[in-house]
C-alpha cells in the first residue's frame, strides 16, 4: 500500500464512512446527492487527518513499536506529514462547509479532539478515554448534522446510537487500559487502572457497559423498533454482559463485536 494512503490507515476512516451512513439512516438524513456523497467524503478526510497527526506525534515511539509505519521507516518526512495534514484539513473542512453550517461546525470540533488526542489528551488518564469514546460517537451524531437549511436532526433512535456507543466504547478503553496495565506501570504511563487499581477500574468499565445495554433496550421499549430490532440488540447485550466475566484481552474484542451487532440491530429497525 502506497505510504500516503497506508498513513490515513483507510480501515479507520472508512468505519467512520459507515458510521456516518449508519447515523443518517437512522437519523433519516441519508440521501442519493452531492451534498450526502460530499459529507463522507469529509467524514474520511478529517478522520484521516487525525490519523497522520496521531502518526506524527507518536513518530519516536513507533521508531521501537511500529517501525514499519510510513514515518519511523523514512517513506514519509515528519514535515511532509504536517504538510499532509494541513492538505487533508483543509479539503475535509470545504467539503464539510458545503454541505451545511451545522455539518461543518461538528466537522471541525471532531477535527479539534481528533488533533488534540495526540498532542494532549492522549498522556491524561480518563480523558484520553472520553476522547476516544467521543470520536467514536461522533461519526453517528454528526450524521444529525447534514440536513441543510441549517436543521439539526437529532431523533431519540440517534440518540441512543450516540450513547451505546460513547458509553460502550468509553468501557472497552478502560478494559484495554487493563490488558495493558503491567507494560503501562513499567513504562511509567498512567492510566485509569494504573491509579485505582485493575477491580475498581473493571467496576467502573461495568457500569458503563451496564448503561450501554440499558439503552440498547431503548428503542424497543418505546416502541420505536420491531421484532427485526432485536436479531442485532439481543447478541449484543449478551455480549457486554458475557465480556464482564472475561478477561480483559477477550472481553474488550467482545465489546467491539456488540457494537457491530448494535448497529446491525438499529439497521434492521430502520428498514423492517
Amino acid at each position: 500500500m502506497h505510504p500516503y494512503l497506508s498513513i490515513l490507515r483507510p480501515n479507520v476512516c472508512l468505519l467512520t464512512v459507515l458510521g456516518l451512513v449508519v447515523g443518517a439512516l437512522v437519523a433519516g438524513t441519508a440521501s442519493l446527492t452531492i451534498i450526502f456523497a460530499a459529507a463522507l467524503i469529509a467524514a474520511f478526510l478529517i478522520s484521516g487527518a487525525g490519523d497522520v497527526i496521531n502518526d506524527y506525534f507518536d513518530r519516536n515511539a513507533d521508531k521501537i513499536n511500529k517501525p514499519h509505519r510510513p514515518i519511523p521507516s523514512g517513506k514519509i518526512s515528519p514535515s511532509a506529514a504536517k504538510k499532509y495534514f494541513s492538505v487533508l484539513t483543509v479539503a475535509g473542512l470545504a467539503l464539510a462547509s458545503f454541505v451545511s453550517n451545522a455539518f461543518l461546525a461538528i466537522a471541525l470540533v471532531n477535527w479539534l479532539v481528533a488533533s488534540a488526542y495526540p498532542w494532549k489528551a492522549k498522556k491524561i488518564p480518563v480523558v484520553k478515554n472520553l476522547f476516544v469514546a467521543y470520536l467514536a460517537a461522533s461519526s453517528f451524531l454528526a450524521a444529525g448534522f447534514i440536513a441543510t437549511a441549517g436543521a439539526i436532526v437529532l431523533p431519540i433512535t440517534l440518540l441512543a446510537l450516540i450513547g451505546i456507543s460513547f458509553v460502550v466504547t468509553f468501557g472497552r478503553e478502560i478494559i484495554k487500559d487493563v490488558e495493558d496495565m503491567a507494560g503501562d506501570t513499567k513504562a511509567g504511563v498512567k492510566t485509569l487502572p494504573s491509579i485505582i487499581g485493575e477491580k475498581p477500574a473493571r467496576v467502573v468499565a461495568y457500569v458503563f457497559i451496564i448503561i450501554g445495554c440499558g439503552l440498547l433496550y431503548l428503542p424497543f421499549d418505546l416502541g420505536i423498533f420491531g421484532a427485526a430490532y432485536l436479531v442485532g440488540a439481543i447478541p449484543a447485550v449478551v455480549l457486554c454482559l458475557t465480556s464482564m466475566v472475561k478477561p480483559a484481552a477477550i472481553s474488550q474484542k467482545m465489546l467491539k463485536a456488540a457494537m457491530y451487532l448494535a448497529i446491525i440491530g438499529f439497521i434492521l429497525g430502520v428498514v423492517i
